[in-house]
């Protein structure tokens, strides 16, 4: 495996839909879930409410690891990035609009708009936004080629034409 350049992260980072939050209790015992995510410099941050088993985790242990990764389809090419760090909550309301504002922008671009279930507009006073702190990033990758990027997010058509 090959380190990726910082760019190459990054861009990796905002090119990503989805990354896996991986957190573990008090007996050491994993659990990891899906998330949207997005990135401003080098914070990774999240909209994780504090319910659930995930609560409980992090209710007692703050120490989280997030991952993403891409790969080709015949997954002869692939890269991972990991965040290590502490998950922390957002209690200030300009760095929270800001990072909805991003948030949104990124996903509403992929959606046209559209967001399933989401009729309704939480008050940011009341968002669960949190952001991982105290954090190490880094990337492998298997050959020095440019990493592939999600169709999606090219603006392809992702859809079969059958």
């Amino acid at each position: 495996m090959i380190a990726m350049t910082e760019t190459e992260i990054f861009t990796l980072l905002d090119t990503s839909l989805i990354g896996r939050l991986a957190m573990a209790d008090l007996q050491g015992r994993p659990y990891v879930i899906p998330l949207p995510f997005c990135r401003i410099e080098d914070t990774i941050y999240l909209r994780v409410p504090m319910t659930g088993r995930k609560g409980d985790i992090l209710a007692v242990n703050k120490q989280v690891c997030f991952e993403i990764d891409v790969f080709t389809d015949q997954l002869d090419d692939y890269a991972s990035i990991l965040v290590e760090g502490r998950l922390m909550d957002v209690e200030d309301l300009t760095e929270k609009a800001r990072v909805r504002v991003i948030n949104d922008a990124k996903y509403n671009a992929l959606r046209h708009a559209w967001r399933p279930g989401h009729g309704r507009r939480t008050a940011l006073e009341d968002l669960p936004i949190r952001k991982i702190i105290d954090s190490s990033i880094s990337g492998r990758k298997m050959t020095p080629r440019q990493i592939p990027v999600p169709a999606a997010l090219l603006g392809e058509n992702t859809e079969s034409t059958n």
